[in-house]
């Protein structure tokens, strides 16, 4: 039977290398941490892909949360599967590891057995996390991915590039039209992406094509504004629901999505009043894997009253459109999204 791992040279990697990376082979251990959540995930995606084309049948997912046992990392890693020779073994935080998991993958990192692949998830790591010796023990033993945001003068290029790799023909200023459009979201510039892949198969597109297709895809704009949102960013967030209410949406459509956001986010602020902990508040609420940075960012200025306060005020909107109130609707909204975004008065304590 071949060996399942290549014989590669320890090397950080940048997330557009991946591909290029898994070709020649694949590395014993993976750690794969940082900042943009779409990144990570198609990073993952692709190692997870080359595993399974390299016989990795099998994957059991741990997830790090409070009171978690490292030593179920150990036992996963060291005992044998029923049903495959070969298999995966992914652990999975929103941060970096606490002591006890600092030390105990330092310890097991160069010990691997062959017939693991480990691959260690992690969140945004600060400088000294990143040159801690845990960090440097798990870079040794196989390869790590850090995902950088993209910078702003980055952004053009990387989408460019997505299209290219998406097979759709698009002119420069069309480009930067799309750029303008998504500032820097990335999960909406790849949905876009897909949808201009779909509606030109085939056709070359300029600007005036791209500025209608845009007109076309308002919806992708309620996910900008959920973002902008839990960011606290109130007038990005009030940017976007004017932008929404321009391209001819009504209130109802936006609140589709706005409701599931503040709704998971209420749910989490409940949670962590029970548990003390963020990331177990977000597993509880639902809140996807690759979404829960920002919801991380937003759940310590939401108060449980606060978060019911908004489920209130969504019912309000959505019996203000069907009674045919739909100016009284938009300026609730308004409203609502300045509160959710922490930019209205809070009442004080007494």
């Amino acid at each position: 039977m071949p060996a399942p791992f290549a014989f590669l040279p320890t090397v950080q990697l940048r997330p557009n290398q991946i591909h290029t990376h898994l070709a020649k082979g694949l590395a014993p251990l993976y750690l794969v941490a940082g900042e943009e959540p779409l990144l990570m995930q198609e990073t993952l995606d692709a190692i997870r892909a080359a595993a399974r084309k390299a016989g990795f049948s099998e994957r059991e997912v741990l997830d790090v949360e409070r009171g978690f046992s490292w030593q179920r990392v150990i036992d996963a890693c060291a005992s044998l599967s029923l049903f495959a020779s070969q298999r995966i073994v992914e652990v999975r935080m929103t941060a970096g590891p606490d002591d006890e998991g600092r030390k105990m993958l330092q310890a097991l990192a160069p010990q691997l057995q062959r017939d693991t692949l480990l691959i260690v998830v992690c969140g945004a790591l600060d400088k000294r996390q990143r040159e801690a010796a845990w960090f440097k023990a798990l870079d040794a033993a196989g390869a790590s991915v850090y995902v950088w945001p993209v910078k702003t003068e980055e952004f053009v290029p990387w989408l460019d590039a997505r299209l290219k790799a998406a097979g759709v023909q698009i002119e420069a200023d069309a480009v930067k039209l799309l750029a303008e459009r998504t500032e820097g979201n990335l999960l909406a510039a790849a949905q876009d992406v897909e949808k201009l892949k779909l509606l030109f198969a085939g056709e070359r597109i300029d600007a005036e094509a791209l500025a209608q297709a845009v007109a076309d895809s308002a919806r992708f704009e309620a996910f900008d504004l959920n973002d902008r949102l839990l960011d606290g960013d109130a007038v990005g967030a009030v940017r976007s629901l004017q932008r929404l209410r321009e391209e001819g949406l009504s209130p109802l459509e936006i609140l589709g999505a706005l409701s599931w956001c503040l709704r998971s986010l209420s749910k989490a602020a409940i949670h962590n009043t029970r548990v003390r902990d963020a990331a177990t508040a977000l597993e509880m609420a639902g809140v996807r894997r690759f979404q829960q940075a920002k919801y991380l960012k937003a759940l310590p200025r939401v108060r449980p009253g606060e978060a019911m306060n908004w489920m209130r005020r969504i019912a309000q909107v959505d019996q203000m459109v069907k009674t045919g109130q739909d100016a009284a609707a938009w300026e609730e909204l308004l409203t609502l999204i300045l509160a959710a975004s922490g930019a209205a008065p809070r009442p004080t304590r007494t």
